[in-house]
This record gives C-alpha cells, structure tokens and sequence, in this order.
C-alpha cells in the first residue's frame, strides 16, 4: 500500500516564492535546480530523477533532502519495493521565483548578498547549458521563427529606461499567467525557456559622493 498524499501538477499552486536566505543558498547550486526541473510536472523518485539528469541516484540523494528540509519539495508518496520503500517527492508549486525584497536587503558584502549573486550564476548556468544542448542538437539559433537569441547593450534616458523596465516587468506578468493558469498541460503543447537579465551596467558611477 503507498502513503499517497498529493500528486500531479494540477494540485499545485501557481507560484512559489522563495523569501529565506536558507532557501536562496539550497537553490544555489545549479544540480539541485535540474532536481527541482525534473518533479514539476509530476512526482518522481531519485532514481527517476537521476536517470532523466544522467547522474548516479547516489548523487543526488543529499540534493533532495535539502530541497525537502527547504521546503522547495514535499513527499508524496511511498511504495514498498523488494524490501525497501520507494519515495516520491514533487515540487511543491509550478514555478518558483525570489523575493525582489531580498535582493534590495542586500549590502554586497554579506552572506545574503552572496547567495544571491550564487542563485544569478546558477540560473544563468542552467540557461548556457540548455542553448549548447539546442545547438549540438542542430538547431538553428540564428532564425528567429521559433526561438530568440540576443545580447544588447542599451544606451537611454533615465525616462526611458524607466518605460522599458515596466514593459519588461508587464511581458513577464503575461507570461507567468500562461504558465500558471489552472488549464493542465496537454501532450499537445509546447515548453519553452524564457530568462531575461535587465540590469545597469554603470551602477555607482552616477551616484554622487
């Protein structure tokens, strides 16, 4: 008999947001992101999950109690299995996301500010390492019918800048609402990755002393 307590990502919530610095360091590391990728959509075991991630089940095992003590994922359900017991963990919402107010609480120079700055490189980390798997797949990045590849540095007014970061945050509003709506996801759709970085590159150089 298993010890089923909630499964499928129809029982999810929407969004998670990740507001302690003990969850900010767990997600810092760019293995147990893949981990979390891979129990979204539906609970799953270490071993299925390290099979999907080509790791060594024995890798991961201390990935997935941190993410578990963090609170990121819950046990779901138990299945005894030649002696043993099998133990499926989900995410605990669809998507996840940081709290802005804790990358305005940080001072550059503490611990915060250094997980912070750890989860930065881990998502970008994750991103490089899906754009080379597309590439060495054969796909073709410089066509813009399906996916986007681009890198600009922009040069504006402080009102203007000010008008691009609210457009900017208004796509990102959209594209929340179409992944996290209650309609469940079909066979028939389609997954994409979309991450942006927005930021100054001369910040303190205009700052008066």
């Amino acid at each position: 008999m298993s010890d089923k307590t909630a499964s499928g990502s129809g029982d999810l919530p929407d969004v998670y947001t990740i507001s302690s610095l003990e969850q900010v360091k767990v997600v810092a590391d760019p293995l147990r992101v893949r981990i979390l990728g891979t129990i979204v959509l539906e609970p799953r075991t270490t071993t299925q999950s390290a099979e999907l991630l080509g790791e060594k089940p024995t890798r991961l095992y201390h990935h997935v109690d941190a993410l578990a003590e963090a609170g990121l994922i819950r046990l779901v359900d138990t299945r005894p299995v030649r002696g043993t017991t099998e133990k499926y963990y989900q995410a605990v919402a669809r998507s996840f996301r940081t709290d802005p107010g804790l990358f305005s609480r940080a001072d550059g120079g503490d611990d915060e500010a250094r997980a912070l700055a750890d989860v930065a490189t881990t998502v970008f980390h994750n991103v490089s390492e899906e754009v080379r798997e597309l590439v060495l797949s054969g796909y073709d990045l410089s066509s813009a019918d399906d996916g986007i590849l681009s890198y600009v540095e922009i040069h504006a007014s402080e009102d203007e800048i000010r008008a691009l970061h609210d457009r900017l945050l208004a796509i990102l509003t959209d594209l929340q609402e179409m992944c996290c709506d209650d309609a469940e996801a079909s066979d028939a759709d389609r997954r994409y990755r979309f991450s942006l970085a927005y930021f100054p590159l001369d910040y303190g150089s205009n700052e008066s002393g």
